[in-house]
C-alpha cells in the first residue's frame, strides 16, 4: 500500500519497520537558488520540484515577541511589558487567514509542524546582543526569582496559546528551540539551565502531549550533548541539530547512547557535498546506512542549502542518498 509523506514521517518516527522516511531536505536559500539557475539548473522551478521532495508546513502562528518589544527582565516595569508582549490573546497571533488555512490541513497529506518554544531560554528573557547577553546572565544569580516568574508567565503563555491552536488542528510533529551553545560547551552549566529552563519546559512539552502530539524535537546547535538528559526528562524524544559535526557531536554516536529515546532528522553534514564524490559516499555509508536501517530518522542537510554548495555535487548527493534508501528499504529510488 503506497504511504503518503505524512504518513510515512509517523510511522518512521514510531520506527515501524519497512517504511521508507519522507524525502525531505533542508531550506534552499535565495542565493544558492540563484546561483543553481546560473549554472544552467533549475530553469523555472524549484529546487523542491526539481528534486521531488516531500512538501512540509509549520504552523503560520506569532509564538514569538517582536524584537523592538525585547528587554532583559531586570524592572518590575520589564515584567509588565513581558507580560504584555507575551499575552496569548493578542488578535496578531494567529494570520487573518486562519480558518481558510484550517479547512486546507484537514485532509492534508503533507506533515504539519508546530514551533511553540520558538526563541530559546535566553531570547525569552530578553537577550538580542552581546550588551543583553551579559544582563541576563548577571540576572541569574542577582534576580533568580525575577528570572523563574518570567519563565513561569512563559510556560502559561504557551499553554494557553497552544490549547487555543490545537484546539482547532492535529499536527504532527513539534519542534523546540534551543539556541544555547557554542560548539565547546552550553553557555551556562546543565545545572543552572535545569533550574531556570526546565520547569516551563516541561510544562509546554506535557501541554503538547496532552493535545497528542507524540513527537518532540530539539532544535539546536553547537556542543549540547550535556543538556541532552534533561530534555529526555522533560518528554523530548527527537533532535534537530545544525551541524551537530562542527561540535564533534554525530547522531550515530548518540543512537548508540540512548537507542530508541531519541528520533532524528537532518544531521547529513553539509560540508561533505562540498568536498564531493567520495566524501558524500563515505559520509551516506557510515552514518547515513546504520541509522537508516535502525529507524527513527529522516536524513537531509544538516544546514541552510547555500551558494557555496554546487549543483552537480548536491544532486549526487540527493540521488546516493535516495538510492541508499531505496536499498536498506527495499522500494524503487
Amino acid at each position: 500500500m503506497l504511504m503518503n509523506s505524512r504518513l510515512r514521517l509517523r510511522e518512521t518516527l514510531s520506527f515501524s519497520p519497512g517504511v521508507p522516511p519522507p524525502r525531505y531536505e533542508s531550506e534552499f536559500s535565495d542565493e544558492v537558488v540563484q546561483a543553481w539557475k546560473a549554472q544552467g539548473a533549475l530553469h523555472d522551478i524549484s529546487p523542491e520540484e526539481h528534486f521531488h521532495l516531500d512538501r512540509r508546513e509549520d504552523l503560520p502562528v506569532a509564538w514569538r515577541r517582536a524584537r523592538e518589544e525585547k528587554t532583559v527582565v531586570e524592572t518590575e516595569s520589564d515584567m509588565t511589558l513581558f507580560r504584555r508582549t507575551y499575552d496569548p490573546r493578542r488578535t496578531d497571533r494567529l494570520p487573518s487567514d486562519w480558518d481558510d488555512q484550517l479547512s486546507r490541513w484537514v485532509e492534508r497529506e503533507f506533515a504539519l509542524s508546530a514551533a511553540p518554544w520558538n526563541e530559546g531560554f535566553f531570547q525569552v528573557i530578553g537577550i538580542s546582543d552581546a550588551v543583553s547577553f551579559n544582563k541576563a546572565i548577571a540576572l541569574l544569580y542577582d534576580q533568580p526569582k525575577r528570572i523563574e516568574a518570567a519563565m513561569d508567565h512563559y510556560a502559561g503563555y504557551l499553554e494557553e496559546l497552544m490549547n487555543r491552536v490545537l484546539a482547532d488542528v492535529e499536527v504532527d510533529y513539534a519542534v523546540f528551540y534551543e539556541p544555547i551553545a557554542s560548539n565547546h560547551a552550553p553557555v551556562v552549566s546543565p545545572e543552572t539551565y535545569a533550574r531556570f529552563a526546565m520547569p516551563a519546559l516541561r510544562r509546554v512539552v506535557e501541554c503538547i502531549d496532552r493535545r497528542g502530539v507524540e513527537f518532540r524535537f530539539v532544535w539546536s546547535s553547537g556542543q549540547v550533548r550535556s543538556l541532552i538528559p534533561f530534555w529526555l526528562d522533560a518528554g523530548i524524544n527527537g533532535l534537530l541539530l545544525n551541524q551537530p559535526g562542527l561540535a564533534g557531536i554525530s547522531y550515530r554516536t548518540l543512537r548508540r547512547e540512548f537507542d530508541s529515546q531519541l528520533r532524528f532528522l537532518g544531521g547529513v553534514d553539509w560540508r561533505v557535498v562540498v568536498q564531493g564524490p567520495q566524501a558524500i559516499d563515505e559520509e551516506l555509508e557510515q552514518t547515513v546506512r546504520p541509522l537508516l536501517e535502525q529507524g527513527g530518522y529522516v536524513p537531509y542537510l544538516d544546514d541552510t542549502i547555500r551558494a557555496y554548495i554546487p549543483f552537480d555535487q548536491f544532486r549526487y548527493y540527493r540521488d546516493r542518498l535516495d538510492k541508499l534508501v531505496a536499498e536498506v528499504y527495499g522500494c524503487p529510488p
